[in-house]
Order: C-alpha cells, then structure tokens, then sequence
C-alpha cells in the first residue's frame, strides 16, 4: 500500500523547456543591443544545444553563446547569475499539475519533492508554481548536503514524511539519478520520460505515464 508520493522537479513537476525558453526571451529582451543580431529563436535553440538538459554547466553554456554569436557587450558571469537568479520565475508546471496534486493530497497520501540544484533556485521554482502548500516535504541536494542518486537523500525524504521507504513511491524522469536512486531505496517507481532517454542498463521502472494525471489511475 502506497502512503506517500515523491517527485523529482525539473521535467517532471517544472516543465524545464517551456520555462528556459520564456526566460530567455527575457535574457534576450533585456539586453536588446548585446543580441540585436540574433534572433531569440536562434540563442533558445543553441542554449537547449548546449545545455543538454540541465547537465551542462551554464559557464559553459553561456561562455560558448557568446563566443559562437561575437556578444562582446556581456559577461558570461553576469548572464550566469540572471539565469539562477531569474530563470524560475518563469516556471511553467506540465498539464494537470496542481490537480493531481491536490487530488492525491485529498485521498491521504503524504507528498514531497526531492531534487538536485541550488536551494534558492529551486525554492522559487516550487513556489511560484504554486506547490509550497501543497506538499509536505522539500528536499534539495544542496540544502541536504546529498545528491540523487544517493539513496540517503531517498530514505531522508521518507523519513521527513514519516512514512517506509518501501511505502513511498517515487515519479521522475532520470532514468538513473530518479528511478534507480529510488529503487535502490527501497522505494516504487515511476518514470515519467521528458528529457532522458532510457538507460538501458538499468532495470525498467515499475511503472512509466506519459502525462501526470495518469497517476492518479496508479493508486
């Protein structure tokens, strides 16, 4: 029996490529003469190119741009620090987000969210969709001082929620760092396939839905 359910954030609760592309139609409105001959849909396909979901550093990330595109005008330290300090303000959730939140909230299941990144940057991404009040527990790597996949971090959330691990089921998308960090909790798990391709070594998820309200059809 199923008591709890955890999430991963970015591509799973946040949809991480609808957000980055609003914020850098921001990035590139607020420097008008630094991007003035790059077209926005230009520098949103070379970022998502370079940043290869997340796991590339944004030092990386924005030293290249502005080598490849000639931007002498900016600094890549400053556009860095716009992005974590900016970039989750335009947060956009996937279809049926607070819903099905609410929904399992409502048939008595405890819920919590566990991801990697920068506390302040992800504090606000979590808030500004709406799920601070709807969640009973937060934990990000770097606040914890652990980092998915660890299974410590895992046996952390459920302790903070007060349920087994082998109780608590676990939704995201990294094959390895969500559903096998899970696993080797203890925990179930759901692999909800928005960036990563499957690693094939890996044992298949206990279960895979292609949009979030399909939970709810789980338990």
């Amino acid at each position: 029996m199923v008591q709890a359910v955890l999430f991963d954030l970015d591509e799973t609760l946040l949809d991480r490529s609808r957000s980055v592309r609003l914020f850098l139609q921001d990035q590139h409105a607020r420097w008008p003469g630094a991007w003035a001959h790059v077209p926005v849909e230009t520098l949103q396909a070379r970022f998502w190119e370079l940043d290869a979901f997340g796991y590339v550093h944004k030092s990386i990330v924005y030293r290249q741009l502005l080598e490849e595109f000639d931007v002498r005008e900016l600094s890549a330290e400053s556009l860095i620090d716009e992005y974590y300090s900016r970039c989750n303000r335009f947060a956009q959730g996937f279809p049926g987000l607070v819903e099905t939140l609410a929904t399992l909230r409502e048939r008595g299941l405890k819920l919590g969210i566990v991801t990697n990144g920068l506390t302040e940057m992800q504090s606000l991404g979590i808030s500004v969709l709406g799920l601070t009040d709807l969640v009973d527990a937060v934990l990000i790597s770097e606040a914890e001082g652990l980092r998915k996949p660890d299974p410590a971090l895992f046996h952390l959330a459920a302790e903070r929620l007060g349920v087994p691990a082998n109780r608590c089921l676990f939704v995201g998308d990294h094959p390895r760092n969500d559903i096998d960090g899970a696993r080797q909790a203890g925990m179930k798990t759901v692999w909800f396939p928005n960036s990563v391709a499957w690693i094939e070594e890996l044992k298949p998820a206990d279960h895979e839905i292609q949009s979030l309200p399909e939970l709810l059809h789980l338990l």
